[in-house]
């Protein structure tokens, strides 16, 4: 005799989908542990990467993916072992922004991997590059953006998020231009209205911009709309590492 289907049918369903996302990170986690005894760690990195902000990992799976992934970024793009890109030969005249410039990074980044000031550069030395845009993503329920660069993990930073952000949610946003309180570093004109008044921003389209916070609890707080508040230090890091063609995609 045949059962008709009952309301367990999308548990089982469920259980099973379940099951075979665990047994996929296990595959992906040891394949990574594999890449990384071989001395593979660009690739272990991208392997991970892609397990990041996955919902169907336990709090343990997550604390331990992420706990790896902050390293491997720390190795792979931070360091100044070359592991994404041979390293660069200075070429005579050359400086690090006209060396930046076509890899669609900020110069600062190469000078604080290599610790190197630009107008230090000799002809002929071997210096550690990579290729952007790095891009972001960020995080309405984990309160965070994270950073990528070329599908690898490349860092998070703690983040209170406006309401204007949360409405952007599903699309993404571009970053047109850095202030530093001071002076812009882009030539690009950007209405009026996006300026924040002597204030270091992070400008971003449709109005929105990210700023670093004085009070040091701001991440339990609800900043103006098209605000994103980070630390002072996350924003001196996001400032030197996003740049032209970075995107932020706003997720839940």
């Amino acid at each position: 005799q045949s059962q008709s289907p009952n309301d367990t049918t999308g548990l089982v369903t469920e259980n099973m989908l379940e099951q075979k996302e665990s047994a996929a990170f296990t595959a992906a986690w040891t394949d990574a542990h594999n890449k990384l005894e071989a001395g593979r760690y660009a690739e272990a990195l991208a392997v991970l990467s892609v397990w990041y902000d996955n919902p169907s990992l336990s709090v343990e799976e997550n604390h331990q993916l992420e706990r790896l992934l902050g390293q491997l970024a720390g190795t792979v793009i931070y360091s100044t072992q070359d592991m994404l890109l041979p390293p660069h030969t200075v070429a005579g005249g050359e400086t690090l922004e006209t060396i930046a410039k076509p890899l669609n990074i900020p110069w600062k980044l190469l000078s604080k991997i290599n610790g190197v000031a630009s107008d230090d550069l000799t002809t002929g030395q071997r210096i550690k590059v990579l290729r952007g845009p790095f891009d972001g993503v960020v995080s309405v329920s984990r309160r965070r953006i994270s950073l990528q660069v070329g599908g690898r993990y490349a860092g998070t930073f703690p983040a209170a998020i406006g309401n204007g952000f949360v409405s952007r949610t599903g699309s993404s946003v571009k970053l047109l231009e850095i202030q530093d309180g001071t002076k812009t570093q882009t030539t690009q004109t950007v209405p009026v209205g996006y300026r924040p008044a002597g204030r270091a921003a992070i400008i971003l389209d449709n109005g929105l911009c990210i700023q670093p916070a004085d009070d040091p609890s701001f991440v339990m707080k609800t900043p103006e709309d098209n605000v994103l508040l980070v630390s002072s230090a996350d924003f001196n890091d996001l400032a030197g590492i996003l740049g032209q063609g970075s995107q932020l995609l706003v997720r839940e």
